[in-house]
């Protein structure tokens, strides 16, 4: 399906729910009011239909919320970190760690000579934090 179609359905689809709620709440509260008169099997088929409505309706709503959740599950993410040495402009693409953030210090540069007084001049700068769409990939 296209996704213009898909983002139609789904509204459409918690609107039918919707609507199925309303009637099964109406017909659970017609059988209750409807308790103590003379057509006892009327008003029970009606607290029947009201419950199945609702349970079938909230069993639908959970059956989509897992299916989501699976959709969400199954891909995975990569997340990087870009670092430039601001001497040599190596750039440097490397998965993102806790901690990383933009314009803060990187690694040492492995194009520029290490010495040994300046160790901090030897650093890269991070310039960019990003997913990375190229490698998504979707689980089997």
């Amino acid at each position: 399906m296209e996704r213009s179609s898909v983002g139609f359905l789904i509204p459409f689809y918690f609107f039918l729910l919707g609507l199925i709620v309303l009637f099964s709440l109406i017909l659970l509260f017609q059988g209750i009011a409807g308790v103590g008169r003379e057509d006892d099997l009327t008003n029970t088929i009606f607290v029947t239909s009201g419950v199945m409505g609702l349970i079938v309706t909230f069993y639908m709503i959970r059956r989509y919320q897992v299916s989501v959740q699976k959709m969400l599950k199954s891909r995975k993410i990569t997340v990087v970190t870009v670092e430039e040495c601001l001497k040599c402009n190596y750039k440097n693409i490397r998965p993102f760690r806790e901690g990383d953030f933009v314009y803060g210090q990187g690694g040492e540069c492995p194009k520029c000579p290490k010495d040994s007084e300046d160790s901090f001049e030897n650093r890269m700068l991070i310039t960019a934090i990003y997913l990375d769409r190229g490698t998504q990939e979707e689980k089997p």
